[in-house]
C-alpha cells in the first residue's frame, strides 16, 4: 500500500453522502499547485473521506477554496475521455485530513500561496480557533502511523 500526503485546495463545495449500506462519505477533488509564475501547474486528486472524518469535514465548514492537508491510500483509476482516448485519475482514499484555517487564497507578500502561513497558524492556534471549538475538525497527521 502506498500512502500519500499533500496540501491543496478543494475545487467545489462538499456534500455529505450515504451509501446503500449506510456508510457516510464525502468525495471531493483537491487541486495541488506546483511551480511558480508561468511554470505553475495543478495536479488534481479525487479524495474520499469516510464516516466520522467525513462528518467532521462538513462540520468544519470546509468548502470550495479551503486549504487542506490530506493523507491516505494512493491509487489510480482508468477512464475513457469523450474523444475515446484513455485517461487516468489520481485517487486518495480512506483519507485523513487537516483543515488549514486562515490560509489566504491570494498570494502573500513573499509570493507564497498561503500554505506555509496557514500551516503555521494551525500549529500555533489554541483549540478555540477551530469552528467547532475543539480539535475535532483537525487531525494531526504527523502523529499517525502509516
Amino acid at each position: 500500500m502506498t500512502i500519500i500526503t499533500t496540501i491543496g485546495r478543494i475545487t467545489k463545495d462538499l456534500e455529505l453522502k450515504t451509501s446503500d449500506k449506510g456508510c457516510v462519505y464525502v468525495n471531493f477533488s483537491l487541486a495541488v499547485n506546483e511551480g511558480f509564475g508561468d511554470n505553475q501547474k495543478a495536479t488534481y486528486y479525487e479524495c474520499t473521506v469516510f464516516n466520522g472524518d467525513a462528518e467532521r469535514l462538513i462540520k468544519a465548514k470546509a468548502k470550495k477554496g479551503s486549504l487542506l492537508q490530506v493523507s491516505g491510500k494512493f491509487g489510480t483509476s482508468e477512464f475513457t475521455r469523450n474523444d475515446g482516448t484513455p485517461g487516468y485519475s489520481l485517487k486518495i482514499t480512506d483519507a485523513k485530513w487537516s483543515y488549514i484555517p486562515g490560509a489566504s487564497s491570494q498570494k502573500d507578500t513573499n509570493g507564497n500561496n498561503g500554505v506555509a502561513n496557514g500551516y503555521t497558524q494551525v500549529l500555533n492556534q489554541p483549540p478555540e480557533y477551530y469552528p467547532d471549538g475543539d480539535y475535532n475538525g483537525a487531525t494531526n497527521l504527523d502523529n499517525e502511523a502509516a
